[in-house]
């Protein structure tokens, strides 16, 4: 195992639900029997995070925490077990299992707050010890430093939805409620994939620009439209929103033998209400997206090939670029809805 020469370094902590994270300093820890220590280069940030620091599934019982499923790094050491990478690859971090070792994350410690626990896979950090089956070496490229992030939750997430899920083709529309990170990625693979039609409502007017460059219809509620004043029907609705009442919209656009899939998750004891609930018998599926049924061994290489043969749409789906200390202000960008996507970048310049 190759020793590292840092001390100490950067953390956004969750210490208490409903308030900012904290940036610590963490001490190190080394990797030990199936975990990979990481330095990371870059991240994103995911809705996923905000429903953990605001209790969406109910009171967080491992607090303080270290935070993030998804990023871009390299190979510092390895413990021992660990076979699938090694010291000097670079890799995606990703929060779907891979092939590998299957284990918790180690224990950090800082003099703020004591002992800080960590999951599989943690990447709001400067480094991050995760476990083998949550990471993929990947080629690296300057062009994808902040796209290798999205490839472990958004990017993977939408394409498996659209491939594996749905099986979308080039016949079939889709409405997408939500246009942040997953509802512009979702719109990117429908727009690779030649859907026929693809129409996204969100709340801020400011989307706009980004959708109608995917290819994309655009509807939001700044500039006063409602879903329920689209009169026609799709063969998908997608939800990333999480809010119930756009769930029960979602399912009144959704066409005979269509499919209404949940990306976002409803709060904890919200309460869905349908209308006409007798059109289910008319074929229509419900379900919740299984993270796209992605694998990581398979997939990362497919969705890599795909994304290089459409680099001139890459940039729609990063709005900021900021460093960990700004973490905090990336969740208001994205929670005001002025970002659609909110990368981190460990090695210096932000924009």
């Amino acid at each position: 195992m190759e020793n590292t020469l840092f001390k100490n370094f950067k953390a956004a902590v969750l210490i208490k639900q409903n308030t900012p994270l904290s940036i610590l300093r963490v001490g190190r820890v080394q990797p030990s029997f199936g975990q990979v220590e990481v330095k990371m280069i870059s991240a994103a940030l995911c809705g996923a995070q905000w429903n953990e620091i605001t209790g969406v599934k109910g009171t967080d019982k491992f607090l303080p925490h270290m935070m993030g499923h998804e990023g871009f790094g390299k190979v510092l050491s390895i413990g021992d077990g660990v076979t699938k990478v090694k010291p000097g690859d670079f890799v995606v971090l990703h929060w779907r299992k891979g092939s590998g070792h299957d284990c918790f994350g180690p224990k950090f410690k800082s003099n703020d707050v004591g002992e800080i626990g960590s999951g599989s896979v943690t990447t709001f950090s400067e480094y991050t010890v995760v476990a083998e089956n949550r990471v993929t070496a990947v080629n690296y490229s300057s062009d994808f430093k902040y796209i290798y992030p999205l490839i472990g939750c958004a990017l993977s997430t939408s394409w498996g939805l659209i491939t594996k899920e749905l099986n979308a083709k080039k016949d079939n529309s889709i409405f997408i409620c939500g246009a942040g990170g997953l509802g512009t990625s979702i719109a990117l693979w429908a727009s690779i994939f030649q859907l026929k039609k693809i129409v996204v409502f969100d709340r801020a007017e400011s989307k706009r620009n980004y959708v109608e460059k995917l290819g994309g219809a655009f509807y939001s509620v700044e500039n006063n439209d409602k879903i329920e004043d689209l009169k026609e029907n799709f063969d998908f609705a997608v939800d990333t929103t999480g809010n119930v009442e756009n769930i029960s919209a979602c399912f009144d656009r959704v066409g005979k033998k269509g499919a209404l899939v949940l990306v976002g998750q409803p709060r904890i004891g919200s309460v869905l209400k349908l209308n006409n609930p007798l059109r289910l018998f008319d074929g229509i599926r419900i379900f919740s997206s299984d993270g796209g049924s992605f694998y990581p061994d398979d997939d990362i290489s497919i969705i890599l090939n795909l994304l290089m043969n459409n680099k001139n749409l890459l940039d729609l789906l990063i709005s900021h670029i900021i460093n960990i200390e700004n973490i905090n202000e990336g969740f208001r960008l994205m929670q005001t809805g002025e970002a659609i996507r909110v990368a981190i970048n460990f090695e210096g310049e932000v924009k």
